[in-house]
């Protein structure tokens, strides 16, 4: 109950927000017409396009979100409403009407989650899903309708680890094969607040996650100096890293990608250094920066 509530306020406050500004004397020709959005850029952050309701390179990873609308009363609202993409718009079975300007508040998670709430647990085996073909969480913090149809615009929820090996002169071309990358000390639950993409209640840090084409997603950690990385090449020598976060703010962020430059010798491995940079930054062509 105390949940409940707790949400009730949050709503609240974000409706008077809304309210603020807003010109009671506007006539608003499109009031209590059935909400729609127009457009949202999980194509671009994904780096895929939507064709046939699918994201594009993938066999099951269909294009849906999880939407939450709060206005003044139930014809107003919905909770955790499922949109799906047909390949060319955005459509729900639920209806929600449009209240006018400024009177309704939104707030999104991509992929749908049928038993999401505005503050939605997370499991380990949740969030490694996109590096084998599957998308990422991704979360369009709330904010005032101001128009129908809406647009909205979505950020990643995860951190982006991605591995990019040298050689030394001393090993050979034969020798410079990596059979399996695992990054440890990560955390494996913890609470998404899909309002505001804010991370809590995380576990400890035991966990480990296999990388997939040297790239793997992580949950944000707040406070982090270092992790280690293991190395195992496929002639059975192996080798484990310490990474330090000490030049990248000793976290690790949501929404940023984390490259790790390291030097693989004959018997150790040197880190170079770990440079970070916005991750899934859309430019000309609806593609992104992943790399």
């Amino acid at each position: 109950m105390k949940t409940k509530i707790f949400a009730m306020a949050i709503a609240a406050l974000a409706l008077a927000a809304c309210d603020k500004n807003n010109d009671d004397f506007t006539v608003d020709n499109l009031k209590d017409t059935p909400i729609t959005i127009a457009s949202t850029n999980v194509a671009d952050l994904t780096t895929r396009a939507i064709n046939n309701g699918l994201l594009e390179g993938t066999s099951d990873a269909e294009a849906t979100m999880s939407v939450w609308i709060t206005g003044s009363d139930d014809k107003y609202s919905a909770d955790n409403m499922k949109w799906s993409h047909n390949g060319a718009s955005w459509s729900s079975n639920t209806t929600v009407l449009y209240e006018g300007a400024e009177k309704q508040t939104i707030y999104a998670l991509s992929p749908y989650v049928t038993t999401a709430s505005y503050g939605m647990t997370v499991e380990a085996d949740g969030v490694s899903m996109i590096i084998d073909g599957k998308v990422d969480y991704l979360v369009a913090t709330e904010t005032c309708i101001t128009g129908n149809p809406v647009r909205l615009n979505m950020s990643h929820a995860l951190t982006k680890l991605v591995l990019n090996p040298t050689y030394g002169s001393e090993v050979a071309e034969a020798d410079r094969k990596i059979k399996e990358v695992s990054v440890l000390d990560m955390c494996n639950e913890g609470k998404l607040n899909i309002v505001d993409n804010t991370w809590s209640e995380q576990g400890n840090r035991h966990y480990q996650f296999e990388m997939i084409n040297n790239e793997v997603l992580v949950m944000p950690i707040d406070n982090c100096t270092s992790f280690r990385i293991k190395i195992y090449m496929e002639d059975a020598r192996e080798f484990v890293a310490n990474i330090s976060l000490a030049d990248v703010g000793n976290k690790l962020e949501g929404g940023t990608r984390y490259t790790i430059n390291l030097q693989i010798g004959r018997d150790v491995v040197a880190v170079d250094d770990v440079a970070a940079a916005s991750w899934g930054v859309p430019v000309s062509g609806g593609e992104v920066v992943t790399k």
